[in-house]
């Protein structure tokens, strides 16, 4: 009850705050935000006179392969205001009067046009603005046509508001991604911890991690605004390069083993790609996006191999979870074949989305399959451990029955020169069948069960590592390993304990015997002289012999 007030406390809590933030969110405009389209205001100037131009809309390029755009506008009020405008790929040089405001500087880090489609040119509009005309200059093939958006104006954060806004769904691709591989962790652990090991899980979290970072060093914002955009673009180089190598042992650990040698020969050309791309890189200075196109076909027709090969095993044995895997891969393959045709043929810089968005199918898919099969395994699992646990178990008291007190001496005498010393305890039921014969079964049951639950209870007070045995019908056998308690303290305590279960309903009469593993000189006896010194000693309370008391 005091969680539940606690977690409804919190929900309340959390709801007023989302409903402050939305309010603020969602509030009016008031009169000075300053954010804006610039649509309207550009011309181009053809044989001396002004062409006006809405943006956005396509323009063509003069016999120089350019295009000029003249805007007269803007007033003071807008010095200091940020202007961002798409256009990088098409060498976009942003001028004020005479002074350069932005030029694209080339990096060590070379990036090709796609990259640069990616990224805005911003400006901060300085002194001067309102008295000299701000001037837009594009560069293309000659009398080629090319699509001017129109750029936006307004405060840093304003301008980086709409950014988000823009990337919005690359964003929530990469949250979904992480989720996915957090998730994958958490069900590997506890697949793990339920003793299945299924290792595809942390092959799919990998992945996604992978792609994740991929994803986030590629994306828009950070070729903006990553304070180190060239080593982050390199990592996402090989980040791209190495983050299908999971899913390939996804499939290693799927198929038959006598076609496990396919997924392995692109693992190692993918490592290979690696490899070899950074040393030509290093040796001979040729730019990562110059080799881009053979990551992009190991890719592929590892994908290609892949959908054959599981095609292949789902024809052997049509099992539900090569089914799973099978329609995940083909589902990469159509969405990474898309993503490449973006990227070449007409070079749009959002292929990355189609490829995310292909991912999260792909993973969907495969955890379709996974999770039908991990819940078949857990649930033979519990069945097994079940049976296992009955096997062992005395149903009337619930303590461990005979076979496991022989399997606990067999791990006794394994481990038993490394041991201090074993105490072995037995408690007989002095009379049990004339209890059941002057009061019925269902009370000598009754006392059964009262004598365990009292040899229990005494365990736990007296040493709480002790294993207590139901090995005959009315015998016990406690096993204490490195004992600190005197053999009489448990008779003493387990009596005690007794009494209480039974009150005055009727009288029983228990008799111990015990034998120590050492002997008091130090010396290992045997296990089979350990347990005969202890039937010794226990036959001499009851009175039966060694020969005998077994058939109690």
């Amino acid at each position: 009850m005091k969680w539940r007030k606690i977690e409804t406390v919190c929900i309340v809590a959390v709801l007023v705050l989302l409903f402050l933030l939305t309010g603020r969110l969602y509030q009016s405009e008031t009169d000075t935000s300053t954010f804006c389209s610039l649509n309207s205001g550009w011309y181009q100037i053809k044989d001396g006179k002004k062409i006006h131009v809405e943006l956005p809309c396509y323009v063509v390029t003069d016999a120089n392969g350019k295009i000029v755009l003249y805007n007269d506008i803007l007033s003071e009020k807008d010095q200091g205001k940020f202007i961002s405008s798409k256009g990088v790929q098409d060498h976009l040089e942003i001028d004020l009067g005479d002074g350069i405001l932005y030029q694209y500087k080339k990096h060590k880090f070379q990036k090709n046009k796609q990259m640069k489609g990616k990224m805005w040119a911003e400006i901060c509009l300085p002194e001067g603005t309102g008295e000299k005309t701000l001037r837009f200059m594009f560069e293309g093939e000659k009398n080629s046509s090319l699509y001017i958006q129109a750029p936006v104006m307004g405060s840093f954060p304003e301008v980086v508001k709409s950014h988000l806004q823009e990337s919005v769904f690359s964003i929530l691709m990469i949250i979904g991604m992480l989720g996915m591989g957090i998730v994958s962790v958490i069900i590997f652990l506890y697949t793990s911890h339920r003793r299945i090991v299924e290792k595809r899980f942390l092959n799919v979290a990998v992945f996604l991690f992978l792609c994740s970072l991929w994803s986030i060093l590629d994306s828009e914002m950070y070729q903006m605004y990553g304070r180190q955009n060239e080593i982050g673009t390199q990592i996402s180089f090989y980040a791209f390069m190495l983050m299908s190598i999971p899913m390939l042992y996804f499939v290693q650990n799927t198929v038959n083993r006598d076609v496990r040698w396919v997924p392995k020969v692109w693992i190692f050309l993918l490592y290979g790609d690696a490899i070899l791309q950074g040393v030509i890189n290093s040796l001979f200075g040729i730019p990562f996006i110059h080799m881009l196109f053979v990551t992009q076909l190991i890719l592929m027709t590892g994908v290609t191999a892949m959908i054959f090969l599981l095609w292949k095993e789902y024809q052997k044995g049509q099992t539900q979870e090569l089914k799973f895997c099978l329609r995940a891969f083909t589902v990469l393959g159509i969405s990474g074949m898309a993503a490449i045709v973006l990227y070449w043929m007409f070079a749009i810089y959002w292929y990355d989305a189609i490829f995310q968005f292909g991912i999260l199918l792909y993973i969907a898919f495969m955890f379709g399959g996974l999770l039908c099969k991990v819940s078949n395994d857990i649930q033979f699992h519990l069945e097994q451990t079940v049976y296992a646990r009955m096997s062992v178990e005395d149903r009337m008291t619930g303590v461990k029955n005979r076979k496991a007190f022989d399997q606990y001496i067999e791990e006794i005498q394994e481990a038993a020169i490394l041991l201090k010393n074993v105490l072995l305890l037995f408690i007989h039921i002095d009379g049990l069948k004339k209890i059941n014969d002057m009061n019925g079964m269902q009370m000598g049951d009754e006392v059964v069960i009262w004598t365990a639950r009292s040899i229990q209870i005494a365990g736990k007070s007296l040493e709480p590592d002790a294993e207590s045995f139901r090995v005959n019908g009315n015998e016990f056998a406690v096993v204490v390993v490195n004992p600190q308690k005197l053999p009489e303290e448990w008779e003493k305590v387990i009596r005690n304990e007794l009494k209480k279960e039974i009150g005055s309903r009727c009288r029983i009469e228990l008799k111990f015997g015990y034998s120590y593993l050492r002997e008091k000189d130090g010396i290992l006896q045997s296990v089979s002289d350990w347990k005969m010194q202890a039937d010794k000693m226990f036959c001499l309370n009851t009175g039966k012999s060694v020969e005998d008391r077994y058939d109690l």
